[in-house]
């Protein structure tokens, strides 16, 4: 019986041999003296006299294009050559035919005395990526496994190089990114952002460490998409030594934001990389990424801005805008050469925004810049629901196979982005129409039921953004009361009408908590300071 021989599975002895001779990579099993049995591509059946059956081996050659015409070469002839070991989805220990002299099979992973090994990229390392791009957390071991369980279940036996057959992964996948340039298709480009791109979002990743090992040899893809090491210590050093490096608390609000310590020291001792920045386009492509070594100092982000200023970015998105831009000031002060870099507009992530000060959302907050559209500014965070899970093997590999298997997984992700990106637009503007036409509507009944003309709320909005403009929440006590009471109301007002679950729920509960408190203390603190008559 064979399983691939579809739909007449079932030959005689003869016709299995004649069939099977050249068709080796069949899967086939028997049912000889009531034992079923799984049988390798040079075991077949043979009939007796008397009908009784036995095993015996055969020869197999692995399957070939011979040449079209014997011009060349002359009389062509096949005979056994040295043995081969071809993996794919199935292990499979075939010989390697020769064609008169010539060996046409090269050794593609390893060469040892007495075999040969061959991977096949027609089943093999197409699976191997695939699963690489839908399951990151894969590890090569786990694939590997499963392999050697295909491999057992069709009748064959052995093990399989887990590094040998990572290395042969690497090298098809380098050869596949080479046609693919030649073809000028580029990998971490959105074509719906190209040449001019409305906003960019840069954040870092800590769960992207990689633990140190010894080094290994260079990879394929170094400075591809992760941009070279040496490139950006060098450009974080210049800066630190021209604008004299001191290191901030990065508090905004009643929080301290990780991302803004601008902590110098390494973390922690066992590690190398202790991270990944990248830059995203508000479409969720990936364009740009780099290690991070000394936290997520402002540098990084920095360097990932100077890199994108040539595609003429509008908006800059971070989650601690307000503690950067300045640091962006600061340094075209000393560098002026980075002084293009503040023809960008800064812009506060959507969702971040909401834990920062009241103030400072609504000075730096996405959804008070004009011309941001509904632009989020959380887009790293979506590529790092997916990048993340890599993490659970990435952190033991090498570094340029970390690098290099990263870069491929990146690569992918752009892919699937790239092919539904028509649906994606198509998506965001019939949603971006539905809500316009809401947002109308409620400004136009708003207006009416207060009797308002519309040079009215325009002085409204003028009015809240001198207001934002004005001295800070630190040394004036009234702006602190009256950016926390509206704080508390527009987060009341939000709490079942835009939140959606529980747990949001939950945490804007607990946030219009820790507001009232600080409410109260600041409030009597301002009692204090004026008198009980004002």
């Amino acid at each position: 019986m064979c399983r691939d021989c579809l739909p007449r599975s079932l030959y005689c002895t003869a016709c299995d041999l004649s069939t099977h001779e050249a068709l080796v990579l069949h899967n086939r099993a028997s049912m000889v003296e009531g034992f079923f049995r799984h049988l390798p591509p040079s075991t077949f059946v043979q009939q007796h006299e008397g009908g009784k059956f036995s095993y015996h081996e055969k020869d197999c050659l692995l399957p070939i294009v011979p040449p079209c015409c014997d011009c060349s070469t002359g009389q062509t002839s096949f005979s056994k050559g040295k043995p081969v070991i071809l993996i794919g989805m199935n292990v499979r220990y075939i010989h390697l035919p020769s064609i008169g002299k010539l060996l046409l099979w090269k050794n593609l992973a390893s060469d040892h005395k007495k075999w040969s090994l061959a991977f096949d990229s027609g089943q093999l390392e197409f699976s191997n990526k695939d699963l690489k791009i839908t399951a990151p957390g894969m590890s090569r071991q786990a694939f590997v496994s499963m392999l050697e369980g295909r491999t057992k279940l069709f009748g064959r036996s052995g093990m399989i190089c887990g590094d040998t057959m990572q290395r042969a992964f690497l090298e098809w996948a380098y050869a596949k990114f080479e046609v693919d340039k030649l073809s000028q298709v580029q990998h971490f480009q959105c074509p719906a952002c190209t040449p001019s791109m409305l906003a960019v979002a840069v954040d870092g990743n800590r769960k992207l460490y990689r633990f140190k090992s010894q080094p290994g040899p260079d990879g394929f893809f170094d400075g591809l998409f992760l941009a070279s090491d040496a490139e950006v210590s060098s450009f974080v050093d210049y800066i630190h030594g021209t604008t004299g490096h001191n290191p901030g608390k990065g508090r905004c609000g009643v929080g301290q934001w990780t991302a803004a310590r601008e902590s110098a020291n390494k973390s922690a001792s066992k590690l190398d990389e202790e991270g990944f920045e990248v830059a995203v386009c508000r479409h969720g492509v990936l364009l740009k990424g780099l290690n991070m070594f000394c936290g997520e100092i402002f540098a990084y982000p920095l360097y990932i801005q100077k890199q994108l200023a040539s595609q003429t970015v509008q908006f800059f998105c971070s989650d601690v805008v307000c503690k950067y831009w300045p640091y962006l000031q600061r340094v075209a002060d000393h560098c002026p050469e980075l002084e293009d870099l503040l023809n960008m507009h800064p812009f506060l992530s959507i969702m971040h925004a909401k834990a920062h000060s009241w103030m400072c959302e609504l000075k730096w907050g996405g959804r008070n810049q004009e011309g941001a559209g509904t632009t989020i500014g959380e887009e790293a965070e979506q590529v790092y629901i997916f990048l993340s899970r890599a993490a659970i093997c990435s952190k033991y590999m090498s570094k340029a196979v970390r690098t290099d298997m990263l870069t491929i997984q990146a690569s992918g992700w752009n892919k699937r982005k790239a092919e539904k990106l028509d649906r994606t637009l198509a998506k965001r503007y019939i949603n971006t129409v539905q809500r316009i036409t809401e947002a109308t509507k409620d400004l136009e009944k708003l207006t009416a039921e207060l009797s308002l003309q519309q040079d009215t709320v325009q002085q409204w909005v003028s009015d809240v953004q001198k207001w934002t403009s004005g001295a800070t929440i630190q040394n004036d006590l009234q702006r602190t009361i009256e950016g926390l009471y509206l704080g508390i109301k527009q987060r009341k007002f939000q709490l079942y009408r835009q939140s959606g679950g529980n747990k949001r729920r939950h945490q804007l509960r607990r946030k219009i908590a820790v507001e009232k408190k600080a409410l109260e203390v600041t409030i009597n603190d301002h009692n204090a300071t004026v008198g009980e008559v004002e």
